[in-house]
């Protein structure tokens, strides 16, 4: 396993923004000195994922998973600590050797972790011999034409890794036997086939071939489009793999994600060409979902990022019942904030961009959005003749109960207004009828309101009592029982500070914590320190292998220590963690003594009635020890 200088490993992590990398996998918003967002390790609805960026560490008060820059990319992108520590280095643009090993040790990992790490190298590969085949031989002169005739360039092919797959069915499966590629796995990737008689093929051939990117960027699958003939599909994917689901992935997803967190919005698209033509255009936070409808997968994956949508389909009879009904599932099912953008004469964005220019799209982009509300009135009005009444009726309702589901008053009036006017009827009427529909909707809203799930999969990581806490991100001042309140503020101060450890020893001397969890981790404390580190809780955490203790740590670190704490707050804690032991010592002696009483047991009875007398006298004399 390769290993990198400490040195090097303290100057990355110190110099790295853990707010900007996790916030290229999360939708963080400020929140008092954290930033708090949804949770991308368990299922969430209410944010209670922190991310501190004084302390550089991250903890989800919902399912417990906490760390460092580094462990977070190790935990949600399956990397090795070197490899995560490169992806940080990278990140951060810091200008650093490291040496990841060509051959990764993959023995520890199970089979299909190792297997689809070379999926994933596979494609990779073949993408740069496509785009290679593409921009310098013969071969692809014929698609690179098409493809300028189209109005791309030259750096858009480069940025988006553009190529062409030749007319040959053997091009990549050559190109991956001389590498000692396994063709059998080749084909569980979705780049080859196998022919009827056993013989592995190439899949894709004479198409100009569109990487597709997971949202982590590597590249898990390619789309193919013809380009010279009509005897065949227009676009053909990648099969479903191990590594590649259409349902999860959006085109253009990671490489548009720091566009979309500057922007605070995503702006969705139907096509590659559409993607790519509003990306020479200018607006660069673009995707477009992979040949299907949006699904519930992709707007969680969206969710994550921004609150904000803009639908952008092609302006025909099917992308209008598209736009409605991705707009549907990611305002009533994710609660985004949706526009829709709908282009003159039908044209679909790729379409218009070559007509009309990257300005003349750039103005309807910004100043030509209906909110999703405007787009559900104009949506309605399909197949309905409103010069007859019965549909006019029908249409009106319908409205009405669009306009209840808006919270501002401003809003209900100006769309009241419009009805208004068109049908020459008065407000007052409209608003009587309103009022139904708000009723209506605040009646299913009580109805079909439950509460969510409490995510219990970590539970035994926390002492039970503290259980409460642990869920309630939203009130994290809870008042916690005076040992629990200790042993937090015993270990944060040790983990901050080494003169703070060696005191804090001494004065435990044989006394253990309470907890098992914090005893385990006192104990890994204790091992740090005796290798000669520093105090420093964001470096102990990546000396300690267990994600559990990694998650203990954060959530002290995300505990409010009082400004000055020395020798006698230290020794209020530990009377306070040892007069609790005594307690609960005695709660078992008088259970004990119950029995003792049922049983008419006079022996033991007496025996452990004098055990308690002499903790009694400890507890009130304060002789604790």
């Amino acid at each position: 396993m390769a290993r990198i200088p400490e040195e090097v490993i303290d100057h990355v992590r110190n110099q790295a923004d853990i707010v900007d990398i996790i916030g290229n996998y999360v939708q963080l918003k400020k929140q008092g000195r954290n930033y708090s967002g949804l949770c991308p390790f368990h299922g969430e609805k209410t944010p209670s994922f922190s991310v501190s960026p004084e302390k550089q560490i991250f903890h989800c008060f919902g399912c417990g998973k906490g760390g460092n820059v580094f462990s977070f990319l190790m935990e949600h992108d399956g990397l090795t600590f070197v490899e995560a520590v490169k992806k940080v280095a990278d990140m951060s643009h810091l200008d650093v050797e490291i040496e990841l090993p060509e051959e990764r040790d993959t023995a520890h990992l199970p089979k299909e972790t190792s297997e689809t790490a070379k999926m994933v190298e596979m494609h990779q590969l073949t993408a740069k011999l496509y785009h290679y085949i593409l921009m310098e031989t013969e071969e692809g002169v014929a698609a690179l034409t098409y493809l300028k005739e189209r109005g791309m360039s030259e750096q858009m092919m480069a940025t988006f890794q553009i190529g062409f797959a030749p007319n040959h069915h053997a091009t990549i499966t050559s190109f991956l036997e001389k590498r000692g590629m396994d063709l059998q796995l080749a084909g569980t990737a979705g780049l080859l086939s196998e022919r009827d008689d056993g013989q592995m093929v190439d899949r894709f051939r004479n198409r100009i071939m569109f990487p597709i990117t997971n949202d982590r960027g590597q590249i898990i699958a390619f789309s193919g489009r013809l380009f010279d003939r009509d005897d065949g599909p227009k676009y053909l994917n990648s099969p479903e793999t191990p590594i590649f689901n259409k349902r999860r992935t959006l085109f253009h997803f990671s490489e548009a994600r720091q566009a979309i967190r500057k922007q605070e919005e995503i702006t969705l698209m139907e096509g590659f060409m559409d993607v790519i033509s509003a990306e020479e255009a200018g607006v660069q936070n673009a995707v477009a979902s992979m040949g299907t409808s949006l699904t519930e997968e992709h707007a969680d994956l969206i969710k994550r990022l921004t609150s904000r949508a803009i639908i952008c389909y092609d302006g025909d009879r099917a992308g209008i019942e598209a736009a409605f009904k991705a707009g549907t599932l990611l305002v009533e099912r994710n609660r985004l904030d949706v526009f829709v953008l709908q282009l003159p004469a039908g044209k679909d964005p790729d379409d218009f961009i070559r007509a009309s220019g990257a300005d003349k799209f750039k103005e309807i982009y910004k100043q030509q959005r209906m909110t999703w509300t405007a787009f559900k009135i104009h949506y309605l009005r399909r197949e309905r003749n409103l010069q007859n009444e019965t549909d006019q009726i029908g249409y009106i309702d319908d409205c009405l109960r669009e306009i209840a589901k808006l919270d501002q008053a401003v809003e209900r009036e100006l769309y009241l207004k419009q009805l208004a006017e068109e049908f020459e009827l008065t407000i007052e009427t409209l608003k009587q009828q309103l009022q139904q529909s708000i009723k209506i909707n605040q009646a299913r809203q009580t109805a079909s309101y439950n509460e969510p799930p409490i995510d219990d999969s970590l539970m035994g990581l926390m002492p039970q009592e503290d259980t409460e806490m642990l869920y309630s991100f939203e009130q994290p001042t809870q008042k916690l029982s005076a040992h629990t309140t200790a042993e937090q503020q015993l270990m944060k101060a040790m983990m901050e500070s080494r003169d703070s450890f060696l005191l804090i020893k001494q004065l435990l001397g044989e006394t253990q914590f309470y907890h098992d969890n914090y005893q385990a981790l006192y104990t890994y404390l204790i091992g740090y320190f005796a290798e000669g580190n520093e105090a420093d809780p964001n470096k102990f955490m990546d000396s300690v292998g267990d994600a559990a203790m990694k998650g203990l740590i954060s959530s002290l670190e995300m505990v409010i220590s009082p400004e000055e704490q020395g020798r006698i707050q230290f020794e209020d804690y530990i009377r306070s963690l040892k007069r609790f032991k005594l307690e609960q010592k005695k709660k078992e002696l008088e259970q004990e003594l119950a029995g003792y009483n049922r049983d008419n047991d006079k022996e033991n009875e007496i025996r452990v009635m004098l055990e308690i007398v002499q903790l009694n006298r400890q507890l009130n004399s304060g002789q604790l020890d």
